[in-house]
């Protein structure tokens, strides 16, 4: 899950890498927050570019309005912020980084079973003028069709078949502001064919800077099946309180969560990998918490290597794309407690600081890895230049932790290997290459999803030639290596 996280991280701010959070659980494989550069309309016009549509649709409790109308067309709200907390301008550092208002809207049946009907015509119309005196707004998306006059935004998204995700626009604090509620930013969703959306997002000058405890150990010596233990921790460095309740989101990978506590919802009955945490409020400026104890996930039987992560959100504003439903599994004991603790030592993300920070830790099992080479077969006539895919092993431990590794493979005697380079082609798929360190040999890298490729001429025909293809990997931890290489033959044709 900590993957999971660190994907929706990417992809809700483009500028930033964010390895350090975690999970979005459950669901997150779909860049969600961009900026949009094109209008909605069509099954993949719908979306802003580079987004995945979504088809589960749940309503936001804290406010987010959603449309129940019997029209022939239905449009859902899945979020807008609840509280937008405009941070202030402080010398010398200037205007840092303020929220981003992003808009998520999508296409619903008009009743359980039936296809979502098309909505025409929708119009997004934003009244910022509590942001008058405190903040410049600036960076109007145009690309969805959106127009300012003075503190009003008018945005003509056109069509909606599935859904539009857009940041209509950006705001930058003014300086010398009070902190403090500052009044409402009013929304009104029209269209031609479902009913009216409104919704209400209270300003408050002034922002939490949410904190995480950072640079936790790497575990090693994990017995399978054994325990992995890690206490959250968080606070607030910033200039207001929290003040209502705070979500923990908690998640795996290679392990699972027991449903330990009763304020905890569970994404599984069983084999638990995401937590869902309330937690009450406030989360006063300065302050700090970690759990009243370690939260204990239990690593997989045939774990080599995981993860357990966390991240707080301010509840109001939470993942809305983690929410499990009330409906889900909760833990059977006691609630989930928090103590005070020194956070001076935490750290955030500027970019997103009044909405959620987050840490974690990976650990290493005992379990022994076993790198198994996969043979293949070159099928072609002599004198055919052919592309063959080159599998990739069975088992980890062939390349360095987080990056590509390198792979070689013997060409049998008859066959030579093409030098394809990046530029020559358009796809994302790697090719293989000749090894300069020897002849007959190709060296070839991943693992990328799409797979590796290796072209090859078949100048003569061999009878019984034999190449093979040989994976690299530490004895220490793979201690079978017999297997790390396997055969590649040659199949002629006609």
């Amino acid at each position: 899950m900590g993957a999971l996280w660190a994907n929706r991280e990417r992809r809700r701010y483009a500028v930033m890498a964010c390895a350090t959070v975690l999970v979005v659980a459950v669901v997150c494989a779909v860049a969600l927050i961009t900026r949009g550069s094109g209008k909605a309309g069509g099954a993949a016009g719908t979306r802003a570019p580079g987004t995945a549509a979504r088809t589960v649709w749940t309503p936001d409790p804290h406010g987010t309005t959603a449309a129940t109308g019997t029209g022939k067309a239905v449009l859902g709200l899945r979020f807008a912020l609840n509280v937008f907390y405009l941070p202030r301008y402080s010398p010398p550092a200037g205007a840092p980084f303020a929220p981003e208002y992003t808009i998520d809207l999508k296409s619903l049946p008009a009743s359980p079973g039936q296809s979502p009907t098309p909505v025409r015509d929708v119009r997004v119309s934003l009244d910022l003028s509590a942001f008058k005196g405190k903040a410049d707004i600036y960076d109007v998306n145009k690309g969805y069709g959106c127009v300012r006059t003075d503190f009003h935004l008018d945005c003509a998204l056109g069509g909606i078949e599935q859904g539009a995700i857009f940041v209509p626009f950006r705001a930058k604090p003014k300086p010398d502001t009070a902190r403090g509620p500052a009044g409402s930013l009013k929304m009104t969703v029209r269209s031609a064919n479902a009913p009216t959306l409104r919704h209400t997002t209270r300003l408050i000058v002034g922002s939490p800077y949410l904190t995480a405890r950072q640079d936790y150990p790497r575990l090693t010596g994990v017995r399978p099946g054994g325990e992995i233990r890690l206490t959250p921790a968080f606070g607030n460095k910033g200039d207001t309180a929290v003040d209502g309740g705070l979500t923990l989101l908690i998640s795996t990978r290679d392990a699972t969560l027991p449903l330990r506590y009763g304020n905890c919802r569970y994404n599984k009955a069983t084999g638990a990998t995401f937590a869902w945490c309330d937690l009450p409020g406030p989360l006063p400026a300065g302050a700090a918490y970690e759990t009243d104890g370690p939260v204990t996930a239990v690593a997989d039987a045939e774990a080599r290597t995981g993860e357990m992560r966390f991240s707080v959100w301010r509840t109001v504003d939470g993942d809305y794309l983690s929410r499990l439903p009330a409906s889900a599994p909760r833990g059977s004991g006691a609630p989930l407690r928090l103590r005070p603790v020194d956070g001076s030592a935490f750290t955030g993300v500027d970019l997103r600081r009044s909405e959620s920070a987050g840490a974690g830790l990976s650990f290493e099992t005992t379990q022994k890895y076993d790198v198994e080479a996969v043979g293949f077969t070159i099928k072609g006539k002599v004198g055919q230049v052919l592309d063959v895919t080159v599998p990739y092993p069975l088992g980890e431990g062939w390349t360095p932790r987080g990056r590509s590794g390198s792979f070689w493979v013997t060409l049998p005697q008859g066959v030579t290997v093409i030098d394809v380079p990046p530029e020559s082609h358009s796809g994302d798929i790697p090719y293989c290459s000749p090894d300069p360190d020897k002849e007959g040999r190709a060296v070839c890298s991943g693992p990328e999803p799409p797979g590796t490729v290796m072209r090859v001429r078949i100048d003569k025909r061999v009878e019984g030639a034999r190449g093979s293809v040989t994976f690299h990997s530490d004895p220490s931890v793979d201690p079978d290596q017999r297997n790390n290489t396997a055969p590649v033959k040659v199949e002629y044709g006609p």
